[in-house]
């Protein structure tokens, strides 16, 4: 991270306006795209409490791609402490952050980084991050995690535990609408082997949020992607060609259906109308999200849809980019041949 500003962090606290490489032409600013309000539909909120929870998962991931979950089980305290140290970690001094700079020229890919760096169509996007393994154990290298603050590796390990018994419950209820054994898909998907890859976002305030995104619109190569969010409204997700905002629900998680699921239903021939994940298209790789208002930040935008290994996505009338493209800008060393669940957490300030 070799310029004057190191990372949008740095970034943030020094501007007035938005340098030209944030902004995004016009058509694929919030403003043109977002649907006008009025009568848009919500993205479904599932209660894991109730009776018949599963067959509302399973049509959530057909009609949607995406949902919210309460009553799921993690404890507010291990999200709220796994919160507290992604806060603490971004206020620590650049040079401690840097320590732990990722740097995939040599073949570190865990650890701090940042959009700073020009995206595939020369625009940058409004985040800084922190990316490793978190599970299983031998696939966890610990020296990739920071040391400071005090109980960053406890709260993320403990946050883990919580959702890999989510992972597996999600996977029963739509592993059982597919007409499958109840533990069909976590089996496909590596059983106790799946890897969990935890990033932690940062979304500072923006000083003109509305010319520019947190994260371009994508897809996730992952099988989940489950999603802390922050307190500011501002989640957008992609559906028949339209971008909505997506309420903010307390204590809910967001659930993403990945590329991966997509995947594993074409092997085993599902297709078109058949499949639980039929209809929209997308582009890249984790939830889409937004942050904007009193926060002052970017949109995050994911299009949680389907048919986009059928043929190519499109998002405002243009091509995007395949997943395999995407996987070497998201996490190099995970493929098509991986099995892994992404874990997000959403932190503005």
């Amino acid at each position: 991270m070799g310029e004057a500003h190191r990372s949008v962090q740095d970034l943030a606290a020094s501007l007035g306006a938005l340098p030209p490489e944030f902004v995004r032409p016009e058509h694929e600013q919030p403003a043109a795209t977002t649907f006008p309000g009025g009568a848009a539909p919500d993205a479904p909120v599932i209660d894991l409490s109730e009776p018949g929870c599963g067959a509302r998962v399973a049509a959530a991931a057909r009609d949607w791609g995406l949902f919210q979950v309460v009553n799921h089980g993690v404890p507010s305290p291990v999200v709220a402490e796994l919160q507290r140290v992604g806060r603490a970690f971004f206020a620590l001094p650049r040079e401690e952050k840097e320590r732990y700079a990722m740097d995939p020229a040599s073949g570190r890919i865990e650890g701090y980084g940042t959009r700073l760096q020009r995206d595939l169509e020369g625009k940058k996007t409004w985040n800084d991050f922190f990316f490793h393994v978190v599970a299983p154990p031998a696939k966890v290298d610990h020296g990739a995690w920071p040391r400071s603050p005090p109980g960053y590796r406890e709260a993320n390990e403990a946050y883990c535990r919580h959702v890999q018994r989510l992972a597996r419950e999600l996977l029963g209820y739509l592993s059982l609408g597919l007409g499958l054994e109840e533990g069909a898909m976590a089996e496909a998907f590596g059983g106790g082997d799946m890897v969990f890859l935890q990033k932690i976002n940062l979304y500072p305030p923006c000083p003109q949020p509305e010319l520019t995104l947190g994260v371009a619109p994508h897809t996730d190569m992952s099988t989940l992607t489950v999603l802390v969010p922050n307190e500011v409204q501002g989640l957008q997700v992609f559906k028949d060609g339209h971008w909505y905002d997506a309420k903010y629900v307390p204590d809910a998680l967001i659930v993403h259906i990945g590329d991966q699921i997509e995947t594993d239903l074409q092997q085993r021939g599902v297709q078109g109308g058949a499949a639980p994940y039929d209809g929209e298209q997308g582009e890249d790789a984790d939830v889409v999200a937004g942050v904007r208002g009193a926060a002052g930040g970017a949109r995050r935008r994911a299009a949680p849809a389907a048919g986009r290994r059928r043929e190519p996505g499109q998002v405002q009338g243009e091509e995007v980019q395949g997943v395999p493209t995407l996987q070497d800008q998201q996490a190099p060393h995970v493929d098509d041949r991986t099995r892994h669940c992404l874990l997000h957490v959403s932190l503005s300030y």
